[in-house]
């Protein structure tokens, strides 16, 4: 158990991952054409047609 103000295991190991959590995705934005950063990825469920990805700043809902 972690002592009086030391972060828990589980803590120090969610910290760590914190860094790795924007990296380039595989995903290709449908507006721009270009490769999406996780954080920046906004997926899109498209009926009849499966799923489209864009920029979180590039896709306008309505």
């Amino acid at each position: 158990m972690a002592k009086k103000g030391e972060l828990s295991k589980t803590a120090r190991a969610s910290l760590a991952q914190r860094d790795d959590q924007n990296f380039l995705t595989s995903r290709i934005c449908e507006k721009c054409g270009e490769p999406i950063m996780l954080k920046e990825l906004q997926p899109v469920k498209v009926l009849g047609q499966g799923m489209a990805y864009y920029h979180k700043s590039h896709y306008n809902a309505g």
